[in-house]
């Protein structure tokens, strides 16, 4: 998806979970790792990196400085940090430090250096348009934790529509995408022409139309008797965020060919654990949220790239 049409769906995510789609910027700062090229659609896209991507941004969002939109002393304020962590990598660098603590060091420099380098651009362009889409709540941006969970992990989640994902490195470096998907649609023409400006905004106007957001699950499509009783008792409540997040990993998941269950588990426990959140998570009317979705975008690529349209 492009970035606006990230803002998107991630505001409509947000809003069926209750939380402000003043967390939607969250959904674009996988683009960060556009630079370096070699990091593209790859180094932000990877849970284990979401988290560092998130303290980043968190942080700086919540300045002052980025509230009144002050640029130019935001720059100077996070150029401060910036020294700070680069002076803590020299350390490392030069100590005894484990690999792996040196690697989480040159991230967190890089990470909190391209979130504080693209906010202004995010902020004129994206999310302004994001805000004329969505409405103005979209600009109040938010730094609570969940809602920017849910909404920089929507960002991959989506992504898989168009293009392979790997999320769960160092547990697995299976892609997820919808690859039966795809069997079904002129890919090539789709990914020629689904950018082109009338088509990916006509696509994102229908989504943000479609009543498949306030639409509720259906709970008999769960077999389990248990399963189908917790959703109904579900029925009509806001999305749970942290379920939202587990279910949408799961996702990541199910489309990776070949993947082991525990490599998707350590994702999903490994990124709730940052949350906060260390009891068992139900995701199932989540989950069943989420096809509903899929299904929705799927129709509207299908109307337009089907093979047998």
């Amino acid at each position: 998806m492009d970035w606006e049409t990230h803002l998107v769906l991630s505001g409509k995510l947000l809003k069926s979970c209750n939380l402000s789609i003043g967390g939607c910027i969250y959904s674009v700062l996988p683009a960060i790792d556009i630079e370096p090229l070699a990091f593209h659609r790859q180094y932000a896209h990877i849970l284990a990196n979401q988290t560092l991507i998130l303290d980043a941004a968190t942080e700086i969002f919540g300045m002052k400085e980025f509230k009144r939109r002050d640029f130019n002393a935001l720059k100077h304020k996070t150029d401060e940090k910036l020294g700070f962590l680069m002076a803590e990598l020299e350390r490392l660098e030069h100590g005894n430090a484990t690999k792996m603590e040196k690697r989480s060091a040159r991230n967190r420099v890089y990470f909190y250096k391209r979130v504080s380098e693209t906010a202004e651009g995010f902020v004129n362009k994206e999310l302004s348009t994001a805000a004329k889409i969505l409405g103005k709540e979209a600009e109040n941006v938010s730094t609570d934790l969940v809602t920017a969970a849910v909404s920089i992990v929507s960002h991959t989640y989506f992504d898989m529509f168009n293009n392979p994902v790997s999320v769960f490195y160092p547990y697995a470096p299976n892609y997820a995408a919808h690859w039966s998907f795809w069997e079904e649609i002129d890919y090539l023409d789709f990914k020629e022409t689904f950018y082109e400006e009338d088509n990916i905004a006509d696509f994102r106007e229908k989504m943000r139309n479609s009543s498949v957001w306030v639409t509720e699950v259906d709970p008999t499509a769960e077999r389990d008797p248990i399963i189908r009783e917790r959703i109904e008792k579900e029925i009509g409540k806001p999305y749970n965020p942290h379920a939202l997040v587990k279910a949408m990993i799961e996702r990541l998941g199910d489309l990776a060919p070949g993947i082991s269950y525990e490599a998707v588990d350590r994702g999903v426990r490994d990124f709730l654990a940052y949350l906060g959140c260390r009891e068992i998570v139900h995701s199932d009317r989540e989950r069943l949220f989420l096809l509903n979705v899929e299904r929705e975008i799927k129709r509207l690529i299908y109307e337009k790239y089907g093979k047998r349209r």
